[in-house]
């Protein structure tokens, strides 16, 4: 298991991006969910999951 932390690059949010090595997944597009920016290109040979953790200073005004 890889752990990672990840920015949008369009709305600044924060997330924590967990890669399963042991478990093959789906291949698709993950986009942020706040603003629809692409975060990555998922291949599907391994299992991605991304979770946010740090809204952008936007939401809050």
């Amino acid at each position: 298991m890889k752990k990672d932390d990840v920015i949008c690059p369009a709305c600044k949010a924060g997330f924590r991006r967990i890669e399963l090595l042991s478990r093959s997944g789906n291949a698709h597009d993950v986009r942020c969910p706040l603003c629809d920016a692409l975060l990555e290109v998922v291949d599907g040979s391994t299992e991605v999951a991304y979770r946010l953790t740090v809204a952008p200073e936007k939401l809050f005004e």
